[in-house]
């Protein structure tokens, strides 16, 4: 049986009042070209400290909200390819990022969490969509819309998305508009689509709760916008202004991963917490160097394990099977 080893990663074990975060979701684990869209029915998953919003209609096998990805086709166009950003990886050429449709939230786990940044780019299917059009949706630049016909725009289009802050009671405190796509220079070689995996100034939301997302286009029709509703995220950092400590993580090994009845820990006796993806405690147990716990209760999908050890913590996403 494969065993996975966290080593401990030295860090600085000195009270704060800043902690800072990087999600970079490459503790997530998928198959080669492969993607998550939530066909668990989890509603989600968790990585970093933050709750991905996802929702699944199972008789429709579509998909809102978060997906996570490592799809590297950033050449075929059409809905077939919606899993990959237009770089062809994610940011800094990692491996997995982070896909959104229509929206949805995206949770923090505390109070008290200021925001940084994030990298952001077009997916391939919008990207596509824009630069050449498509049965839906027109080709930016163009006067003309999917069908040839006159659209009003003079070929000064846009697609941005919105991203709102909410604080712990649900308001709207401020925003951030990012521009995935932009043709209203007055010198058209000013126009652009994003290829790139861009970095988003984020720092203006503060005591955030969660996000929220909105889309923005000019290439509208009857039945709302045309352009394909998508952006990919990687690289999202933000910080908690609470008084805390950052200690050493923890060293121990999970496996097999993913699991059907029985999950085996070995490493330092510690106190160990089984979260789903809304947070809540599934099961708790301690161990002592190694220790087989029965998860046959468990229902499929996608979970965290966490261990207190002394002054050291861990974290790894399970897979119930």
């Amino acid at each position: 049986m494969k065993k996975i080893y966290f080593l401990a990663s030295a860090l600085l074990a000195v009270t704060t009042l800043k902690a800072q975060t990087t999600v970079d979701f490459e503790d997530l684990t998928l198959p080669t070209e492969s993607f998550y869209n939530g066909d668990d029915e989890a509603g989600g998953f968790v990585t970093g400290g933050v709750t991905f919003g996802n929702d699944y209609n199972t008789s429709w096998g579509s998909w809102s909200g978060f997906a996570y990805s490592n799809v590297t086709d950033n050449t075929t166009a059409g809905f077939g390819n919606q899993y990959s950003a237009i770089p062809g990886s994610g940011a800094n050429n990692s491996e997995i990022y982070a896909i959104n449709t229509n929206s949805d939230t995206l949770r923090f786990s505390g109070p008290h969490i200021n925001l940084l940044s994030v990298d952001l780019t077009n997916t391939t299917y919008t990207y596509l969509s824009m630069r050449d059009g498509d049965a839906f949706g027109k080709q930016f630049g163009s006067p003309n819309n999917a069908n040839g016909d006159d659209d009003g725009t003079n070929g000064e289009d846009f697609f941005y998305v919105t991203i709102f802050s909410h604080d712990n009671v649900g308001n709207k405190t401020d925003s951030v508009i990012f521009y995935l796509a932009d043709y209203r220079f007055s010198d058209s070689n000013e126009d652009y689509l994003v290829d790139t995996w861009t970095t988003v100034d984020l720092s203006s939301l503060k005591n955030v709760s969660f996000l929220t997302f909105s889309y923005h286009s000019s290439d509208v029709g009857q039945y709302g916008i045309n352009t394909p509703q998508y952006f990919a995220l990687d690289n999202l950092v933000y910080e908690s202004t609470v008084g805390l400590k950052a200690y050493d993580k923890a060293d121990f090994a999970m496996y097999p991963n993913p699991a059907e009845s029985t999950l085996n820990i070995e490493g330092s006796a510690g106190e160990y917490k089984i979260y789903n993806t809304s947070g809540s405690i599934v099961m708790e147990f301690n161990n002592f160097d190694k220790t087989s716990v029965d998860i046959s209760a468990l229902i499929p999908g996608v979970y965290i394990v966490k261990v207190a050890s002394g002054s050291t913590f861990g974290t790894r996403k399970l897979i119930v099977r």
